[in-house]
C-alpha cells in the first residue's frame, strides 16, 4: 500500500503558479494563431482548414482558455484549481490543432500539456485530461473531422482515431502515474531510512547526555595545544569549578607539575588510551588524586582532540596509603615494622656507593618486662612510644628507625665515613633514652644496649649485617647495664 502521492502544499504552489503562468504566456498564442488559421492552414499544407465554422470553433477555444485563466486566478482549492488550469492547457492545444487543420505534428502538443498537466501530481487532473481528449476528438471529429484530423481516414472514422488518441493518452497517464508511485516510493523509502537514522540520533544524544552531561565524572575536550574546548557539568562537583572557567583554558594547568610529563606524552605515543592517576587541582588550591582515562580522538572530525575523564579517588588513595603505612609501620610506636624495615636495609645495601658505608644499630631496652610487671602494660607501651621518639630525635632525616619487636629496636645509618660516627649516634641515643619519661603518674627512665655494624666488602648481605649488630648488642649487654658494643673484623669494644 503506496501512501499519498500528492504533493506537499509548498511544492504544490510553486507548480500551480508556474503552470499558471504557462497558460497566461499560451493566451497570445493561441490568439495569434486563431487570427492567422487561414495562412496557417496554407503554410502547414491543410488547404481544408479555415471555414466559417473551424474559424468559430477556434476562437470558442481561445474564449475557453482564457475562461479557465482568469478562472485559475480566483479559484482557492487546491484540486479545482488543477483541473481548471489542466482544462485550460488542453484547450489551448486543442485550439493549435484546430488553427493548423488537424495536422498529426500539432497532436504531440498534447503530450507536452499533459507532460505539464502531471506535474501537479492529481490523478483527477490526468483522468479527466484522458476523457477531455477522447470527448473532444470524438465531437469536433464528428462534426468538423478536419479540424481535428489530417489524414482522410480520420474523416471517414473520426470515432475510431478519437478514442486511439485517447489510447495513447491514456497510456501515457498509466504511465506517468506508475512513474509517481515509484518516485513516493522511493521518498517513503528515503523518509524511512531517515526517520530512522534521525531516531538514532536522537537516541544518542540521549545516552550521550545521560552519560556525560548527568555523569559523576568530569569529561573534557582538550584540543592538541592543551585548551578546553568543552567540560561536562560534573567539574563543579567534582573540582569546585563552573565548567564555563575551564573552557579556554590550559588543561594542563591543572595538573601537578611531577604527574605532567606522562599526560603530556600520551598524544604523541601512539596509544589509543591511556589512564592514569594524577594530583589536580580543586578550585579552593588543594590536590586532589584523580583516576583519569585519555582517548585520543583528535583525528575523529566531530571531535578534534583528547577526550579526557576526571574522577575523584583522593578518598580512595588516603585509604590505600593508609592501609600502606599500616602494614609497613608498627602500630603502637608508628616506626617501620619487621619487615619494611628489613626492606628499608636492603634498598640501603643495594643502592650504597662503593666507596660508602653504612652502620646498623641494633638496640634493646634493658630490663623492660619489669616495668609491665610493676606498673602494667599501658605504662610499658608508653616506655615503647617513649623509646621510639627518643631514637627519631637522635638520628637524621634520611636515617632509618625500626621496631624489631617487643623492646627491640634497630637504626639504618647512611653514609658512615668512620666508625666513630656510628658510635657517637649510639651514644645520643643512650643519652636520649635516659631523659625521664612521666608513666602512670611516675616519672620513670630507660637504659638499652646498642650493638653496631659497619658495611664492608665482607658482609654478604642484610641477614650478616644484622647478625653481627645483634651478637655485638649481647656483647653490650654482658659488659653493663647501659652501653654500646662495636663489631669490627677482629674485636668488639664496649663503652657507655
Amino acid at each position: 500500500m503506496i501512501p499519498d502521492i500528492r504533493l506537499p502544499d509548498g511544492t504544490f504552489a510553486a507548480r500551480h503558479r508556474a503552470l499558471r503562468a504557462v497558460l497566461t504566456m499560451l493566451l497570445p498564442v493561441i490568439v495569434a494563431a486563431a487570427a492567422f488559421q487561414n495562412w496557417i492552414a496554407l503554410r502547414v499544407g491543410q488547404p481544408h482548414a479555415g471555414h466559417t465554422l473551424g474559424a468559430a470553433i477556434v476562437w470558442s477555444m481561445v474564449a475557453a482558455t482564457l475562461a479557465c485563466a482568469v478562472l485559475a486566478a480566483l479559484i482557492k482549492s487546491r484540486r479545482a484549481g488543477a483541473i481548471v488550469v489542466s482544462l485550460g492547457l488542453l484547450l489551448g492545444s486543442s485550439a493549435l490543432v484546430h488553427a493548423g487543420g488537424g495536422l498529426t505534428d500539432l497532436h504531440f502538443s498534447f503530450f507536452v500539456v499533459l507532460g505539464l498537466i502531471s506535474l501537479y501530481q492529481e490523478w483527477l487532473a490526468l483522468v479527466l485530461s484522458v476523457a477531455l481528449v477522447a470527448v473532444h476528438h470524438m465531437l469536433v471529429g464528428l462534426v468538423v473531422p478536419t479540424l481535428v484530423f489530417s489524414d482522410p481516414r480520420a474523416w471517414a472514422h473520426p470515432v475510431y482515431f478519437a478514442l486511439l488518441h485517447a489510447v495513447f493518452v491514456l497510456a501515457m497517464c498509466a504511465v506517468q502515474l506508475a512513474y509517481w508511485r515509484f518516485v513516493r516510493r522511493a521518498q517513503v523509502e528515503v523518509a524511512e531510512v531517515q526517520e530512522r537514522a534521525a531516531e538514532q540520533l536522537r537516541r544518542r544524544e540521549e545516552r550521550y547526555r545521560a552519560l556525560v552531561q548527568d555523569s559523576c565524572d568530569v569529561i573534557n575536550v582538550v584540543d592538541v595545544t592543551g585548551v578546553i574546548d568543552s567540560v561536562s557539568p560534573a567539574a563543579l562537583a567534582v573540582m569546585g569549578y563552573q565548567p564555563d572557567e575551564l573552557v579556554g583554558t590550559n588543561y594542563f594547568h591543572l595538573i601537578h607539575p611531577d604527574d605532567r610529563a606522562a599526560l603530556l606524552a600520551f598524544p604523541g605515543s601512539g596509544a589509543a588510551e591511556q589512564r592514569t592517576e594524577v594530583r589536580t587541582r580543586h578550585a579552593d588550591g588543594t590536590w586532589h588524586w584523580h583516576d583519569v582515562t585519555l582517548r585520543d580522538l583528535t583525528a575523529n572530525p566531530a571531535v578534534g582532540g583528547l577526550v579526557i575523564s576526571h574522577r575523584d579517588v583522593t578518598e580512595r588513595r588516603e585509604f590505600q596509603d593508609l592501609l600502606q603505612h599500616e602494614a609497613a609501620h608498627d602500630v603502637l610506636t608508628g616506626l617501620l615494622n619487621r619487615g619494611a624495615f628489613l626492606k628499608a636495609l636492603d634498598q640501603a645495601l643495594a643502592t650504597l656507593p662503593a666507596d660508602h658505608r653504612l652502620a646498623v644499630l641494633f638496640i634493646d631496652l634493658n630490663d623492660f618486662k619489669p616495668v609491665n610487671d610493676t606498673y602494667g602494660h599501658e605504662a610499658g607501651d608508653q616506655m615503647l612510644i617513649a623509646a621510639g621518639n627518643a631514637l627519631q630525635r637522635s638520628v637524621l632525616g634520611a636515617d632509618t628507625v625500626g621496631r624489631l619487636g617487643g623492646d627491640e629496636f634497630a637504626v639504618v645509618l647512611v653514609d658512615i665515613t668512620l666508625p666513630d660516627n656510628a658510635v657517637a649516634v649510639a651514644t645520643r641515643i643512650l643519652h636520649a633514652l635516659a631523659e625521664p619519661v612521666a608513666v602512670g603518674g611516675k616519672t620513670l627512665s630507660t637504659t638499652a644496649s646498642i650493638g653496631i655494624a659497619l658495611s664492608g666488602p665482607d658482609v654478604t648481605g642484610t641477614d650478616e649485617l644484622l647478625q653481627r649488630a645483634d651478637v655485638a648488642m649481647y656483647q653490650a649487654k654482658r659488659a653493663k647495664e647501659s652501653g654500646w658494643a662495636l663489631a669490627g673484623d677482629d674485636r668488639a669494644t664496649t663503652g657507655s
